[in-house]
């Protein structure tokens, strides 16, 4: 009831913030641009999309506690490198306060992994076994964030940069996901050739700080404990490349596409309708 209740209210919102757009006639300074020769989308978008995203991760600590043996045996931890998988579903509305300036929400859910190698040394280091355990991670949650965009073009060259903070809470295991995303990009516009297209290259930097709690036995149950773990996490790679696209289906549907590549790899599709 909570989910459909919230679900309903945004749409709504949506629709109401649609007739208020009109008008007002946003994005603020439209006929001037107009005037000026450049074509505008429509001021307010609502949009689903999905995102399959895997990269590598660095375990900076583990930590354990709730086990006496652990102090008696001087067990410690020492993590690997490790690599972090999420798809990520979102619901996005936006508006174009400025034919510079869009600004955006979007709410979601999270689901995914984090696997780490980790060596288990007894007697503070002194004993060292040679085989590795996965030390495995799920991870499925909430996430909600803002966003703007600044814009520009010339002729049929168009640059943008995508900003936004997103916060993901867990729910399988204790923690928060606090994401910095900076994405700028350049294209080309084909629709003045006939072609309702846009495509486009780019970069994503992402400043990803991620610490995480749960019990044991949930990811080391070969341990046979029930003491607990704080695990503190970043990203091995914070930039990595983008090529994407936009198709017009319509003056008021798009389908967009875009990929990550290098150390990040990245899939991304969304669905877009503008009012």
């Amino acid at each position: 009831m909570i989910k459909r209740t919230f679900f309903t209210t945004l749409v709504a919102s949506l629709f109401s913030f649609s007739a208020q757009a009109e008008s007002f006639s946003l994005p603020i300074w439209k006929d001037k641009a107009e005037a000026l020769g450049y074509e505008l989308p429509k001021a307010v978008g609502f949009s689903v999309s999905y995102m399959t995203l895997e990269q590598g991760i660095s375990v900076d600590s583990i930590e354990l506690s709730g086990i006496p043996v652990v102090d008696m045996l001087g067990i410690d931890l020492e993590a690997h490198g490790g690599t972090q998988k999420t798809e990520v579903m979102t619901l996005r509305a936006d508006a174009w306060l400025f034919p510079f300036l869009n600004v955006y929400a979007l709410v979601g859910i999270l689901e995914g992994y984090s696997r780490t190698d980790v060596s288990i040394s007894l007697f503070d280091g002194a004993v060292k076994p040679k085989e590795k355990i996965d030390f495995e991670l799920d991870l499925e949650g909430y996430t909600s964030g803002v966003g703007i965009v600044l814009a520009g073009g010339y002729k049929n060259v168009f640059g943008l940069v995508d900003v936004n903070y997103s916060k993901t809470k867990l729910s399988i295991i204790d923690g928060e996901i606090d994401a910095i995303v900076i994405s700028p990009r350049v294209g080309y516009d084909l629709t003045k050739h006939g072609v309702p297209l846009r495509v486009w290259a780019g970069a994503m930097y992402q400043d990803v700080e991620q610490t995480l709690k749960g019990n044991i036995s949930d990811v080391m149950p070969e341990l046979n404990s029930n003491g607990k773990f704080t695990v503190k996490q970043h990203l091995t790679t914070k930039w990595n490349p983008l090529l994407g696209l936009q198709y017009q289906v319509t003056d008021s549907w798009y389908l967009l596409g875009e990929v990550g590549l290098g150390d990040r790899k990245s899939a991304f599709v969304s669905i877009d309708h503008r009012f």
